[in-house]
């Protein structure tokens, strides 16, 4: 598809915007800003287009802005972050009368779909950040260290930069899905239901047994878990099982067959197809190179 773009450049004179071209081999090798700014941005400013090769933040700082992005319309507002695939279409816009005040960037890099996938599980390209001061987030430090760097650029500045953009990207999903929790936070029940799984692995607990065991909805379980430990119980079950298994494989002559028994797993068929999927390699095949 043919990439198309309109707009209305409309920001104040202490705005400020950096364009960048990085080299091939830094396309290659790491995540890198494409275009950076901070703009006050007044009405009639908007961009509209689609089939851009990039992915675009921003952070709403002051004022409002309106998001349209997958058939859906959004209303920015200061604390608001958006996070896009400029492939899709896009119509963003100031709304209120007094500018609106953003940070934002252009970025791409190998694996940063990954990233983007992540980050819109909830299918929402949206999250609201709830602070007094917007201005000490890590998200308005990381650009504005950013621009910093690209504005003295040096043979580093490449590499510093992509360091910065993954724990932009890391932010987000933070950030998001609320993970900036203390240790305190986590449920008591959380800690038990991990030490649980971490000491009976080689059992096939499931999740009946667990809400039989702690008393709670197996659905709330799930949703506590993964929020806490960042998979769901099962998932981290057959993590660890999968885990000793390449311990067994490596150090150890037990047969597949017996080291499938040694983890709970009585079918040794659906061991090999499990071992597979979460590693890439068979079991056969995972021992002989380890």
């Amino acid at each position: 598809m043919k990439y198309w773009e309109k707009g209305n450049h409309t920001w104040s004179n202490d705005s400020l915007r950096q364009i960048r071209t990085p080299t091939q081999k830094s396309q290659e090798l790491f995540y890198y800003i494409q275009e950076i700014g901070y703009f006050k941005a007044n009405k009639p400013y908007y961009t509209e287009r689609e089939n851009l090769p990039s992915y675009l933040m921003k952070f709403t700082l002051s004022g409002e802005g309106q998001l349209t992005y997958q058939n859906k319309v959004h209303r920015i507002r200061a604390g608001d972050v958006f996070f896009i695939d400029c492939q899709e279409y896009q119509l963003y816009e100031t709304i209120s009368e007094e500018p609106w005040e953003m940070d934002w960037i252009h970025i791409n890099g190998a694996n940063i779909h990954a990233f983007y996938n992540e980050y819109s599980k909830n299918k929402s390209p949206i999250f609201h950040v709830d602070q007094t001061n917007l201005k000490t987030n890590p998200i308005h430090l990381i650009i504005t260290q950013l621009l910093q760097l690209t504005t003295e650029s040096d043979a580093r500045t490449d590499f510093q930069c992509s360091v910065l953009i993954h724990e932009l990207l890391n932010q987000l999903l933070i950030q998001k899905f609320e993970l900036d929790f203390e240790d305190a936070e986590i449920p008591k029940y959380i800690l038990e239901v991990k030490t649980l799984l971490d000491n009976q692995f080689k059992e096939n607990i499931s999740l009946e047994d667990l809400e039989n065991r702690f008393h709670l909805n197996k659905f709330q379980i799930v949703k506590d878990f993964s929020k806490f430990i960042g998979t769901p119980p099962i998932d981290y079950q057959i993590n660890q099982k999968i885990s000793y298994a390449k311990d067994l494989l490596r150090y150890s002559n037990l047969s597949i067959k017996e080291i499938s028994l040694e983890i709970g797993l009585e079918n040794f068929a659906y061991f090999s197809r499990l071992f597979k999927k979460r590693t890439g390699l068979s079991p056969s095949v995972y021992r002989r190179i380890g």
